[in-house]
């Protein structure tokens, strides 16, 4: 899609245009909330119908959608069903309290980015559209490397679970899980502990702990930034096995 219409960001990126579809208006507003607090996105547009959203699309250009599937009229998947029929250039994150399997399985096969069940973190659907940006830098980039492809998939790298399976005292799968994944969406970048402790609503002594285990275990890098101006901080980036 061209990003002839887009405006920028700081980092010279084009800002990502967010179609929002969702039926409820006080969800749809925390939708709006959520993503706007997510830098290098957008919001142009809030659609309360299928219909709605089908007639918005041509005329706002969204680069990718928030799609809710229990609506009035024409559920989620039909309208999906219906842009990809029309060849549309646009993304879409399904965000619906559907939990069948039959609609996750359509949506997957429909070339949904992401699917999320309601009621869902906050941390969720920002890690969500980080994965999806970095997805689109990589994009405009022309080439594509694998680790771009499986960060952009959700694809867990061979040897995570198996690596991490025998944990030591004071280590829990699901905080390891979290914070495993909040790394890997954000693998191109560096996070401090206070960052990662944000974005997960944990301690930041719990974090330390947990990212040091992960440092220990070879698949987070650690170093010091001294360009802080006072005392240093140590910054973590996910590298993998």
């Amino acid at each position: 899609m061209s990003t002839s219409d887009h405006n920028h960001d700081k980092d010279g990126q084009p800002t990502l245009k967010v179609l929002l579809v969702e039926d409820d208006p006080m969800v749809l507003e925390i939708h709006d909330t959520i993503v706007s607090s997510v830098p290098g996105f957008v919001v142009v547009g809030h659609a309360r119908d299928g219909r709605e959203a089908l007639d918005m699309i041509p005329r706002l250009n969204p680069d990718i959608i928030i799609l809710d599937v229990y609506m009035p009229g024409r559920d989620g998947v039909d309208v999906f069903k219906e842009i990809r029929s029309l060849d549309t250039p646009v993304d879409v994150i399904m965000v619906t309290a559907a939990e069948d399997s039959s609609t996750v399985v359509a949506s997957r096969r429909l070339g949904a980015f992401d699917y999320i069940i309601k009621p869902f973190r906050f941390e969720r659907l920002r890690a969500s559209l980080e994965s999806y940006r970095a997805a689109q830098r990589s994009r405009s980039r022309g080439r594509i490397s694998q680790d771009d492809i499986d960060r952009a998939w959700h694809v867990r790298k061979p040897g995570y679970a198996e690596e991490l399976e025998e944990l030591p005292k004071g280590i829990q799968r699901p905080t390891l899980d979290a914070l495993s994944e909040c790394l890997m969406h954000r693998a191109d970048e560096e996070l401090s502990t206070e960052e990662i402790a944000l974005e997960l609503g944990i301690s930041r002594m719990t974090v330390s702990k947990y990212l040091e285990f992960l440092v220990d275990s070879g698949l987070v890098s650690a170093r010091l930034d001294y360009s802080t101006g006072g005392r240093p901080r140590n910054l973590y980036q996910w590298i993998g096995v």
